[in-house]
């Protein structure tokens, strides 16, 4: 268990040194972020309403994937979860919208985290008792630590270690700000999973 002490990283050196230790560049984060960003900008009034979200959010893990797999860096895909995997660091990365990156306030999801995101990333988080300022500890689970890449829609992006409670993510341990936004367009995100149950296992089988 570690205790939270959130830390936040926006110098560019510093930024380049914290990724350089987690086996990440920069430029490989910001262009998994632009697969998504474009594919978020093909959706048409004529797609669903929750298309734009949709397209970004599978596109988001492949970009991460098309940008960083090789090496110690693998596909990551359990509880209905999916994304890249560092087993060597014990360090995952997976993809997520949210309503504003690289801002003032932690970021939320732009939608609800299923089950299998809090099992995978750093659900649990206790606080200690007895004391008039707590102090939270989080335990991660299987040594493991989950990173999402977060994109909003002005195109702000950070690689950030939330802990993910009761489908959201409840605050972040750990804040890199990757690049802030700008004026992309009108594309809403208005969901980041490809169903309203974002741990669903879909099972095709011969008849």
């Amino acid at each position: 268990m570690e205790s939270i002490n959130p830390i936040t990283i926006s110098e560019v050196e510093a930024i380049d040194r914290r990724l350089t230790q987690l086996q990440l560049e920069r430029e490989k984060l910001v262009a998994a972020g632009h697969h998504a960003l474009a594919a978020a900008s093909s959706a048409s009034p004529l797609h669903p309403a929750n298309a734009a979200g949709m397209f970004a959010y599978m596109d988001g893990v492949k970009g991460l994937r098309a940008e960083k797999l090789g090496g110690n860096w693998e596909f990551f895909r359990e509880e209905g979860v999916e994304g890249i995997s560092n087993d060597q660091l014990k360090v995952r990365v997976l993809f997520a919208n949210v309503n504003q990156a690289c801002g003032k306030p932690h970021p939320k999801a732009r939608s609800r985290k299923g089950a299998g995101s809090e099992r995978v990333a750093c659900g649990d988080m206790f606080e200690a008792a007895g004391l008039d300022l707590p102090v939270s500890v989080v335990k991660f689970h299987g040594d493991y630590k989950t990173y999402y890449l977060m994109v909003d829609q002005s195109g702000a992006m950070e690689l950030s270690l939330p802990v993910v409670k009761n489908g959201q993510f409840l605050r972040c341990i750990e804040r890199i700000f990757l690049i802030e936004g700008g004026n992309l367009g009108e594309a809403e995100f208005s969901i980041d999973e490809p169903s309203s149950n974002p741990d669903l296992d879909v099972v095709i089988s011969r008849k």
